[in-house]
């Protein structure tokens, strides 16, 4: 499951990764080391990691801070002093291995976060440090934000651990208007590992945004092989269907969706198809529900107002788009229907 620095070069040329735009995310300098141990002190590896993972959230020993995006290496992470929790999580892998700990990443089953970038969904993956073969399933979180506790997780070996940075570094240069690196990061992800169902959706987002229609269904295709009800990877495709005008394909892959472990953007673009096909209600509950998940997701507040105007419940619509402003000061969306309701009956106004 670990590799050394040169085992796991070998290993990205034999999948054909260049290892000059790759870095190795979990590599460990003298400095790193030094603090480690330091930090971790003598006993058991738990003791020493329990000791990291005090050191880590306690600024006076250890000032680090935590961003939401950012994707470091170890190196990156441990000079910077910030990161995202992945940056955080391969700087404590990096750092306990060096002090003998047999700690690796993994990756949570949850439900997954995600956040929309146009009129595409990105999923948010997270990640946990684990002791491979500690009986209690010990693991150490280093999300700063408000969550639900891991349902369960599964150890990941060092290639994959490449693979999910990769994913997110793709997914940076995404947000960056930078298709064409995006697309290389997150095929060198689906090199590493195959079964990788998120980076090969996410291929297809890159495909998409670079004109490569045909690729980007490709990709999707990959994707759903692996996880036949992904929600936003069928979010994703329905998108591109309905970008060509393709509405019946669009509702079918909407139709596959997995409602019990979709995304609350998800949900949004389920509801959003009741409503256009006049099942408000319907329409309203899976605006709910995505609320529930996501509280401060201004789009589900909006969406809820929405459902409200055409129920003919204006107060109730004002009080939902208010929350959504109260949110996302700036949404276009929430601020126009605010006035549109507000808007003395029988007033006309030139187009």
């Amino acid at each position: 499951m670990f590799l050394t620095p040169e085992q796991w070069a070998a290993e990205l040329q034999r999948r054909g990764v260049d290892t000059k735009e790759v870095p190795n995310p979990l590599i460990v300098t003298e400095g790193m080391y030094r603090a480690a141990k330091e930090i971790a002190g003598v006993g058991g590896a738990t003791e020493k990691l329990d000791r990291l993972h005090n050191a880590f959230f306690d600024q006076a020993t250890f000032p680090f801070q935590y961003q939401y995006r950012g994707t470091f290496t170890a190196v990156e992470a441990f000079v910077r002093r910030q990161g995202n929790c992945l940056s955080f999580t391969n700087l404590f892998v990096a750092m306990g291995r060096s002090v003998g700990a047999p700690v690796t990443t993994a990756l949570v089953k949850r439900t997954r976060g995600s956040e929309k970038e146009g009129d595409l969904i990105i999923v948010n993956n997270h990640v946990v440090a684990t002791l491979v073969f500690a009986p209690d399933k010990r693991y150490y979180d280093f999300d700063r934000r408000p969550h639900e506790k891991p349902q369960g997780f599964e150890p990941l070996d060092d290639l994959w651990i490449t693979a999910l940075y990769l994913n997110n570094r793709g997914a940076d240069e995404l947000r960056a208007a930078h298709p064409d690196i995006a697309l290389r990061y997150f095929q060198y992800a689906t090199n590493l590992a195959p079964g990788f169902a998120p980076a090969w959706g996410n291929v297809g987002v890159a495909r998409r945004r670079m004109g490569d229609i045909p690729g980007a269904f490709e990709a999707y295709r990959r994707a759903l092989e692996i996880s036949a009800d992904e929600p936003t990877i069928l979010g994703n495709l329905a998108s591109l269907y309905r970008s060509l005008g393709m509405e019946q394909e669009a509702e079918t892959a909407l139709a596959a969706v997995n409602l019990s472990h979709a995304t609350p953007h998800v949900l949004l673009v389920r509801g959003d198809l009741e409503l256009a096909r006049g099942k408000v209600n319907d329409a309203l509950s899976l605006y709910k529900r995505a609320k529930s998940m996501a509280p401060k997701l201004a789009d589900a507040w909006v969406a809820m107002g929405r459902a409200e105007i055409v129920r003919n419940k204006p107060n109730k619509a004002r009080k939902d788009l208010k929350k959504a402003l109260e949110l996302e000061p700036g949404h276009d969306l929430a601020k126009r229907l605010l006035t549109e309701l507000d808007r003395p009956q029988g007033t006309t106004h030139p187009h």
